[in-house]
C-alpha cells in the first residue's frame, strides 16, 4: 500500500489559531521584524498561512495589542525606511552625477598649456595670391581607440595596433599635416585649423560595450588621460601653424561608461577625454572648444553648415549616413552642406542630394573585428581639406599613418 508523505505544518494548519500563537505572530513579525519562512518554523505552520493570518488579522482588536509599543515600533520603522531611501537617493544621486564631478576633479587637477605663440612656421612665399580668399583648413580626427591592443601574430601578420603606435601616428599626422598646409599656404592664407572629432577615441571599458575586453590593454581612466595629452601635444604644435584652432567634439559608442540604457548618453569618457584636452588649453585663447552633451554638433564654417556625429546609431553602413542627415535635418529643421561621421574605420567620401558626406578613417586600421568578421581591410587614415568661403570644401587628402615621415 503506498504511503503519502506528511506535510510536518499539516497538523498546525487544519488547527484554529490560539491567542497565544496570534500573540507570538504579532510580537516575531511586527517587534522583530522576522520573515514569514522563519516565523512558520516557530509556529510549525506553512510560511503562506501565516502571512495570510498576519495581513488578515485586525490586531488593534486583539487584547495583547498595546497601542503605546506600537506607535513606538511604527516610528522607528518610518525614520527607518526614511533613513534607507534618503541613502538610496544620495546614492543615485552620487552615481548620476559621478560623470560631471569626475570632469570637475580633472579639470581642477589639470595644469594649463603655457600660451602659445605663432612662430613654429611661415610660409615661405611672401606674396601670396592676394586675389584668392583665405582657406580654413579641416581636419577629421576621428576612432584613435587608444587602450586597442592586437599583434602582428594574431593577424598573420596583416596589422598591429598598441599604445606605442598610437603615438607614433601621432607624430606621422602632425608631419604630414605640415607637409600640405606649407604646400597651401604658398597660394592663400590659411589662418584657423577646425578639427572635427566623431568619437571613439577611447578603446572603452571591459565588460561595457560588445567588443572583446581581450584587446583593450590599458585602464579606462589612462585611456583617457593618457591620450588625451598626447593629443594635446598634437594642438599644441598645430597652434603655431594657425591664428586660432577650434575644435567639435562628439562622443562614440565605445567610450560609453555603463551598459547601454544605465547611464545619460553624455556618461562617455569620449566626453571626459574631450574636458581634459580643454582644461589643458584653459590658458590659450586662440584654441575654441565645442563640447556638447549631445550625440551631434550643427556649426557653420566659413558659410557652410557642418553636422558631425559619430555613426554608431546609423543603422545599414556609411551608405546610410545620407538618409540618417535628412532625417536630422528634419529634425532640426535646417539642411547642411557637409555631414562628418567616423565609426566605420574607412575614410571616405560622396556627394548626396543635400551637399556631401565625409567619413574619418581611423588611427587602428585593420583589426582582428574587421579582418575575421567584416572580411575588410582599411588602412590607418585621416581626412585633411580645405573650406573657401564660397566654394565649400576644395581640396582633400587622406594622411595615411602608416607611412613614417
Amino acid at each position: 500500500m503506498a504511503t503519502t508523505k506528511t506535510n510536518k505544518f499539516e497538523s498546525r494548519n487544519g488547527l484554529k489559531w490560539t491567542e497565544d500563537e496570534e500573540a507570538l505572530l504579532f510580537e516575531l513579525k511586527t517587534f522583530q521584524c522576522l520573515p514569514f519562512s522563519i516565523i512558520a518554523q516557530e509556529l510549525k505552520r506553512s510560511e503562506n498561512s501565516c502571512e495570510k493570518k498576519f495581513r488578515n488579522t485586525i490586531w488593534e482588536s486583539r487584547p495583547f495589542y498595546d497601542p503605546a509599543k506600537c506607535r513606538i515600533k511604527e516610528n522607528f520603522k518610518r525614520a527607518l525606511r526614511e533613513r534607507i531611501a534618503n541613502a538610496l537617493e544620495r546614492k543615485n544621486q552620487t552615481k548620476k552625477y559621478a560623470n560631471d564631478i569626475l570632469i570637475d576633479h580633472l579639470v581642477d587637477i589639470v595644469k594649463s598649456l603655457p600660451e602659445v605663440k605663432k612662430e613654429v612656421y611661415t610660409p615661405s612665399v611672401k606674396n601670396l595670391n592676394q586675389k584668392h580668399l583665405p582657406e580654413d583648413v579641416g581636419l577629421v580626427l576621428s576612432d584613435t581607440h587608444i587602450g586597442h591592443h592586437h599583434t602582428l601574430e594574431e593577424t598573420g601578420g596583416i596589422s598591429e595596433y598598441n599604445f606605442e603606435i598610437f603615438k607614433k601616428r601621432v607624430e606621422f599626422i602632425k608631419k604630414a599635416s605640415t607637409d600640405i598646409i606649407e604646400l597651401h599656404s604658398k597660394l592663400y592664407a590659411l589662418p584657423n585649423l577646425h578639427i572635427f572629432c566623431p568619437g571613439d577615441m577611447v578603446a572603452g571599458m571591459n565588460g561595457v560595450g560588445a567588443w572583446s575586453p581581450v584587446y583593450i590593454n590599458m585602464p579606462i581612466l589612462d585611456q583617457a588621460v593618457e591620450g588625451a595629452e598626447a593629443l594635446a601635444d598634437m594642438i599644441y604644435y598645430w597652434l603655431g601653424l594657425f591664428d586660432n584652432i577650434y575644435f567639435y567634439g562628439v562622443y562614440g559608442n565605445h567610450g560609453k561608461a555603463n551598459i547601454k540604457g544605465s547611464e545619460k548618453e553624455y556618461v562617455n569618457w569620449d566626453y571626459i577625454c574631450y574636458k581634459f584636452l580643454e582644461a589643458r588649453f584653459k590658458g590659450n585663447p586662440r584654441v575654441h572648444f565645442n563640447i556638447p552633451k549631445t550625440w551631434w554638433i550643427f556649426e557653420k564654417v566659413r558659410n557652410h553648415k557642418f553636422l558631425i556625429l559619430h555613426g554608431d546609431d546609423v543603422r545599414g553602413g556609411p551608405a546610410y549616413l545620407e538618409k540618417a542627415t535628412e532625417q536630422i535635418s528634419s529634425i532640426i529643421r535646417d539642411i547642411p552642406d557637409y555631414t562628418i561621421a567616423g565609426h566605420f574605420h574607412s575614410a571616405a567620401d560622396y556627394s548626396t542630394n543635400f551637399g556631401r558626406v565625409i567619413i574619418g578613417g581611423s588611427f587602428v586600421g585593420s583589426d582582428i573585428y574587421s579582418l575575421k568578421t567584416l572580411r575588410r581591410a582599411s588602412r590607418p587614415e585621416q581626412k585633411i581639406f580645405g573650406i573657401h568661403d564660397k566654394r565649400g570644401i576644395t581640396w582633400t587628402y587622406n594622411l595615411d599613418l602608416s607611412i613614417a615621415r
